[in-house]
């Protein structure tokens, strides 16, 4: 029986507010983003420090974005145990948490198969570009062994996915007010500090092609509850000029419209976290009257059934990169 290693890849956050892991998830996050922007090594210190101090002030049990994705790792081997002609074992591993990418890429120890499958679903640079550079510093036969899965940006199983869990979690609004369901995805650069656009793979358009396939299919819902569908973006404003419009000036815009209440759905982020556990007060500080957030997917069953799918065809298929993004340095590392 093929013994078969998934590791599911996410951005990881820290899970309490102590001092010491928020800043070491923040130097972590800094230096991979420090690796294409101009970020230098004393202002990210600042940041991080200034950042784990405001946690630490504020209290709190920390992000579950970790405990979500080891929770989707769980539910996803429980799922393929079933396989009969394969033996699975599904692990969570963080760009920016422990345990790191970083170090478990290049261990794949007895397992014919390592398939890495990125959580995030839009492809950058800084999503699964955060496996594929460090795997290339593995061995040729890590390699060799490795499979990298990307692209579920335009997978329309997921967009189909996405429809149905807003619709089951849409809450029930006044059919005389009007709504608006924004779809809120998280930012990248699209000009740099000298206005010029970035020299490396932003995932700018693989955010608009996800944000627009899903919003015109939410859009070609019969008899839906939302009765507009709007795309925001969550920024962090380093690094030069950002995704536009953000969820604030998005929320002013509606505001202005006349929009009597907004529904957020972080359709970006699989797992909650730290930043959609916060969209209810970022929500709130706008001025629509009335607003709500929509869970993410998490371990629902139609969730991992569409990620046992995935992982099952990459394992049936030879090595290889059929599921990288189309700028993956590992499509030029492998032979022709």
């Amino acid at each position: 029986m093929q013994r078969i290693r998934v590791i599911l890849a996410a951005h990881g956050e820290a899970e309490s507010a102590g001092l010491t892991e928020n800043f070491q998830v923040g130097r972590r996050t800094l230096g991979h983003a420090a690796e294409v922007m101009r970020l230098p090594a004393p202002l990210r210190l600042a940041i991080c420090a200034a950042a784990a101090v405001r946690k630490r002030l504020a209290g709190g049990s920390g992000s579950p974005h970790n405990a979500n994705t080891r929770q989707q790792a769980a539910a996803l081997e429980q799922v393929l145990q079933a396989d009969a002609t394969a033996s699975y074992h599904v692990e969570a591993a963080f760009a920016s948490a422990l345990p790191c990418l970083d170090d478990v890429v290049g261990t794949p120890g007895d397992a014919d198969q390592q398939l890495l499958l990125s959580m995030i679903p839009t492809d950058s640079r800084l999503s699964c570009g955060l496996i594929c550079h460090p795997l290339l510093a593995t061995s040729a036969a890590t390699r060799a062994r490795t499979t990298v899965m990307a692209r579920l940006w335009d997978a329309p199983e997921l967009i189909a996915i996405h429809c149905a869990h807003i619709a089951e979690h849409f809450p029930r609004l006044d059919p005389a007010k009007s709504n608006c369901l924004a779809l809120i995805l998280h930012g990248t650069v699209m000009r740099d500090e000298r206005g010029r656009t970035p020299d490396y793979h932003t995932g700018a358009a693989e955010k608009t092609a996800y944000a627009e396939a899903l919003r015109a299919a939410l859009l070609a819902v019969p008899e839906r509850p939302w009765q507009r569908v709007a795309i925001a973006y969550l920024n962090h404003g380093v690094g030069g000029e950002w995704s536009s419009p953000t969820l604030p000036e998005l929320l002013s815009e509606l505001g202005a419209a006349g929009v009597d209440s907004v529904v957020g759905y972080a359709c970006e982020h699989l797992v909650d976290g730290g930043e959609t556990v916060d969209l209810p007060t970022v929500l709130a500080a706008g001025p629509v009257p009335e607003t709500h957030r929509l869970p993410c997917l998490n371990a629902s069953p139609a969730f991992i059934e569409f990620l046992a799918a995935r992982v099952r065809a990459a394992a049936a298929a030879a090595p290889g990169t059929t599921l990288c993004c189309a700028p993956c340095p590992l499509l030029q590392d492998r032979p022709p």
